[in-house]
């Protein structure tokens, strides 16, 4: 798996070499998600779209040119259930706010994504824990039953889709298959946003609020380039990291599951002990002190 995720995340830093535009142009970031990023049969995430774990398709990141970007950020987060107002307190302070905007998109986007494929997984995993309980345990079995109603109501009305096929290997390929969209598109427009603090300078800077003189001009523009750059370097760091984190997961929740109902039983035989024992305690004591006189 850690093979695959460095191979995948090689790639995608090249991926901007295939576009034929002009690098730092928006359509050159257009170009590089139609020619590396989308499903084509020759790459390994082809599949993410018929499987997407998120209802809503990711929305494109901001020209820097467009005005109403930040419209479109607010109506793709409401669809996706995020706080759309967010958008506009990134829109407070000095220099253009095009990669916190885009960064504040693509955080929600992926926490989106990784939370209905919890669900997914959990939704798996009871199932499988349902099949494999004996009949006679129908407490167990109902409350797992139960259990397995609520993820299915919460999977519709958080905006996800539950994947068809439930094995453990389906889920997680289309989890790959989703965030390695969701990287690449977000990979290509760091690569836009890097290229156009550069080469178009004007153009950029409008995006903000001009600074007063050419010293802040320079010192700004250096500051958005290191800004550009760590949240390249996070990104690539971070996005194996979350697929680790998810298998770890899988491994430990049926455990979870189990260990949970042991201490509600647990919990439920002290209290039938207590309602049992108690009156016979009133008893022996009664009539110990009845002897006693």
């Amino acid at each position: 798996m850690k093979i695959l995720l460095s191979l995948m995340l090689f790639f995608l830093s090249i991926g901007s070499v295939f576009a034929a535009s002009e690098p730092g142009t928006y359509a050159f970031y257009l170009d590089s998600v139609d020619n590396f990023c989308k499903p084509t049969d020759s790459t390994l995430w082809a599949d993410w779209k018929t499987n997407s774990l998120i209802k809503i398709e990711q929305v494109k990141y901001a020209n820097i040119t467009n005005k109403n970007s930040d419209q479109d950020y607010k109506n793709y987060l409401k669809s996706l259930r995020k706080d759309e107002s967010q958008v506009d307190l990134l829109g407070i302070g000095i220099g253009p706010k095009f990669l916190e905007k885009a960064s504040y998109v693509y955080k929600e986007t992926m926490g989106s994504v990784y939370a209905c494929a919890v669900m997914n997984a959990k939704i798996r995993i009871t199932d499988n824990l349902i099949s494999n309980i004996p009949t006679t345990q129908s407490n167990l079995k109902n409350k797992l039953q139960n259990q397995l109603s609520n993820l299915r109501r919460k999977i519709e009305t958080d905006g996800c889709r539950e994947v068809g096929n439930t094995t453990e290997l389906s889920i997680k390929k289309a989890l790959l298959d989703n965030t390695t969209y969701q990287y690449c598109n977000y990979r290509q427009y760091l690569y836009y946003l890097d290229m156009s603090s550069k080469q178009n300078m004007a153009e950029y800077m409008t995006g903000g609020t001009a600074p007063k003189n050419t010293d802040s001009a320079s010192q700004e523009m250096a500051r958005s380039g290191n800004k550009i750059s760590a949240e390249i370097a996070h990104t690539k760091e971070v996005y194996p990291q979350a697929m680790v984190a998810f298998t770890e997961f899988e491994k430990t929740y049926a455990s979870h599951i189990i260990l949970e109902f042991i201490l509600q039983d647990y919990i439920e035989l002290r209290s039938s002990l207590r309602s049992l024992l108690n009156p016979i305690w009133q008893v022996i004591y009664k009539a110990s002190n009845k002897q006693k006189q």
